[in-house]
């Protein structure tokens, strides 16, 4: 696989560079750049597989690069040395990226993921990607979820409820959508709207809007779509307080 490189950053791209050529035999750097529009034309020019691109890049954000490519041909990896809402936006569109400084465990396997997985230019996460930068409350709007097909686009507010299932997340919409997600449920819990949605249980997250009952003696809250799910002993006072009970 070819990639490029688009950090302002000497040394980052340095480190990143080093840890490719040494540690990912399977990839080759073609060049590099340290400003978007050198970037474009790298793009242009090289015709990579996969662009590694910096979340900010002077006074510019590497986000920027898609208006130039609302349709990309190539992968991209974000390099980010902030967890801002940003990468919260990345991470709702299913890229892959890498905290700055960058790790040698974390190049690999993230090189590693993307060779399995060959997506090609995933064109409908682009368009999650910059509606969730565009809220102005910081909350994402939209989110990507992969599925054998491509992946499956959810607005966040039609979600009614989020089910553990082991390592995977079982995600039900108000349209009746069912959708099973590879993320866990805590990476969700970190991703929405807190005042939106509430961690009942370990194994349960739901849309407060959704919410029609609250069973006390089992313990459960009825959903819209009649779909019962457990509170916990140990969130039932957070739960009842939110809805000014306690």
């Amino acid at each position: 696989m070819t990639c490029v490189i688009i950090d302002d950053e000497q040394n980052c791209v340095d480190a990143l560079s080093g840890i490719i050529n040494s540690y990912c035999p399977q990839l080759k750097v073609l060049a590099t750049a340290n400003a978007i529009a050198d970037g474009v034309k790298l793009v242009n020019t090289e015709k990579p597989q996969i662009v590694f691109l910096d979340v900010e890049i002077g006074n510019e954000m590497g986000f920027d690069l898609f208006q130039y490519f609302p349709a990309p041909d190539f992968e991209v990896i974000f390099t980010t040395a902030h967890e801002k809402y940003a990468l919260k936006a990345i991470k709702s569109s299913c890229y892959d990226f890498l905290l700055k400084p960058v790790n040698i465990q974390e190049v690999i396997a993230v090189v590693s993921k993307l060779e399995k997985e060959k997506r090609n230019g995933q064109n409908q996460n682009v368009n999650v990607l910059l509606d969730n930068l565009k809220a102005k409350d910081n909350f994402l709007k939209k989110i990507a979820i992969p599925s054998n097909e491509g992946y499956s686009i959810i607005n966040i507010d039609e979600i009614i409820s989020l089910e553990a299932d082991g390592k995977y997340t079982k995600i039900i919409t108000n349209a009746g959508l069912r959708s099973l997600s590879t993320k866990n449920i805590g990476e969700f819990e970190e991703l929405l709207n807190p005042e939106l949605f509430f961690r009942t249980h370990k194994s349960w997250i739901v849309n407060v809007n959704h919410i029609k009952k609250f069973l006390k003696n089992e313990s459960q809250v009825l959903l819209s779509n009649e779909t019962l799910a457990d509170v916990s002993s140990r969130k039932k006072d957070e739960f009842l307080k939110l809805f000014g009970k306690a």
